[in-house]
């Protein structure tokens, strides 16, 4: 039945059907109109919304002549908030407390599929045992006839996605503030043995007092928990999560996701934050899988000068391409973030860089295609920024996408006094071992697991840099890069022989020729 043909003898019954509204409350309502015939006034249907007793979405249901599945259980639907394949999220209501909610349904049709609603089920326990003020927590798993549900926390506010699409890019200090809040909910599902293998703008939701929520931990594993393997290969799917923000490792293999994971994809939110579009956006699905398995992360500055050296560096270790390179915990960058937004508060923007003030970026990628690094080479007031990626001679135990168990073996031990990272030579040293200082400079330990700003960063000292030793370290650390490249499949000191050997032959030809 159509809005169009429906009298308003037929919408009345429609409504009464429907189990929405008190018979009194109507009554009262439509009194002018008791006796109108013909279609719906206008003026009728804004009664009933501005009395509150539908709304505009209900309004819309019953014009088209439905009249069930307003009354899940113990709430009402007030109207829907989003829709996909997998789910729709209703705003709804409780029918005597009144307490407004939010309701994940999920469709009827993937009902009838076992995975589809154990990996529902799995989404309403993984976030019912989580209680932290940065994830959206869920009440109740419910069904009602044939409908499964999920009462969730409502979010009043908008997630990051639709915010950067309306409002443009974020300032540097906002999208600091928004990650720094997203790592903490992360850490905490970390702590609590969950992966959520789906961080992505859409999927964090900032509220009116400026708190950003984790949503949708539909495809949340446990460490260590080889359910998920039946779950996904009972439909041939290999890869979980969103292509745009999805980790190498992940995109290789969803089982091998683990906490470093997640840093990758909130590492690729923080680009979105700050450009406005994701890191490999272009290109088909299995191209944009392909970068980010091979393909070096996007320079933040050329698009971003304003960006502070301490958060480019942050970004291009979050996205490194080995998960035993990038920070070892959301709570590492939590804190670095905490420290960073402490010591620039009350300062003015920083103003772009022009091009002679940019930081070169050194890149390497082994021949794996897997490991890589891109290290900006800048002396800051906070002290100098070195990077160097993971080498072959690594002996790390902690393989890419490993276990929750090993990157438990990982220290989250941080200098938070500059912000600017510098891990030892290879993964192995800094998966094993606490990372080292710069020379000259006090160590100081993050202050426990705690979610918040690392304060103790007070009395940290940093000395004036001593240009010949950065010459001699920077010399060394290109060294070791040249001599694990590899043209052809062979490493460039063969190459360099045989150059060599080359020019001695053409030079001995040469001087035989002059005779």
């Amino acid at each position: 039945m159509s809005e169009q043909s429906q009298t308003i003898e037929e919408f009345l019954r429609t409504v009464r059907a429907s189990g929405l509204v008190v018979a009194a409350s109507l009554e009262q309502a439509i009194e002018p109109w008791k006796d109108a015939t013909g279609s719906v006034p206008g003026e009728l249907l804004q009664v009933l919304i501005d009395k509150k007793i539908l709304t505009q979405w209900q309004i819309d249901q019953l014009q088209k002549g439905k009249h069930k599945g307003f009354i899940l259980g113990k709430y009402k639907l007030l109207r829907l908030l989003g829709a996909g394949g997998m789910s729709s999220v209703y705003l709804a209501e409780h029918l005597t407390l009144h307490q407004t909610v939010a309701i994940k349904v999920l469709p009827v049709k993937r009902v009838d599929q076992s995975s589809y609603l154990a990996r529902f089920e799995r989404e309403a326990q993984a976030s019912a045992r989580l209680n932290h003020p940065n994830i959206a927590r869920a009440f109740d798993l419910d069904t009602s006839g044939s409908i499964h549900f999920i009462v969730m926390e409502h979010v009043d506010g908008i997630d990051l996605h639709l915010k950067v699409k309306h409002d443009g890019p974020l300032e540097v200090r906002d999208a600091a503030d928004f990650i720094r809040q997203a790592a903490l909910g992360l850490h905490y599902a970390h702590e609590e043995g969950l992966i959520h293998r789906d961080i992505k703008p859409a999927n964090l939701i900032l509220d009116k007092r400026g708190t950003v929520k984790i949503l949708d931990l539909g495809l949340a594993l446990a460490a260590n928990d080889d359910d998920d393997a039946s779950l996904t290969r009972e439909h041939d799917e290999k890869v979980l999560g969103t292509a745009d923000y999805l980790a190498p490792e992940q995109a290789r293999d969803s089982h091998k996701a683990d906490r470093r994971s997640d840093i990758y994809s909130l590492g690729c939110t923080l680009y979105y934050l700050l450009v406005g579009q994701a890191p490999f956006a272009k290109g088909t699905l299995a191209e944009r899988i392909r970068a980010h398995m091979n393909q070096q992360p996007p320079n933040l500055l050329e698009i971003r000068p304003d960006v502070p050296a301490p958060i480019v560096e942050l970004y291009f270790r979050m996205l490194e391409k080995h998960s035993d390179a990038r920070q070892q915990s959301a709570q590492e960058i939590a804190d670095a973030l905490s420290a960073w937004l402490a010591a620039t508060a009350g300062s003015k923007q920083r103003q772009p860089l022009n091009s002679a003030q940019r930081p070169l970026l050194r890149r390497s990628v082994t021949a794996e295609g897997g490991s890589g690094s891109m290290a900006p080479h800048r002396t800051t007031p906070l002290g100098p920024v070195v990077r160097s990626g993971p080498s072959s001679s690594s002996s790390s135990s902690v393989k890419p996408g490993g276990s929750h168990s090993q990157a438990n073996a990982v220290g989250s031990d941080a200098n938070l006094s500059s912000l600017s990272f510098t891990p030892p030579p290879s993964s192995a040293a800094r998966s094993t071992q606490k990372r080292s200082s710069p020379a000259g400079q006090t160590s100081v330990k993050a202050s426990g697991k705690g979610a918040g700003t690392a304060g103790s960063n007070a009395g940290v000292k940093n000395p004036s840099f001593n240009q010949k030793n950065y010459g001699l370290a920077q010399l060394s650390a290109h060294w070791k890069q040249l001599s694990h490249m590899q043209i052809g499949g062979l490493p460039l000191s063969f190459w360099a022989i045989v150059c060599i050997g080359l020019i001695a032959v053409a030079w001995l030809a040469a001087k035989v020729f002059l005779k």
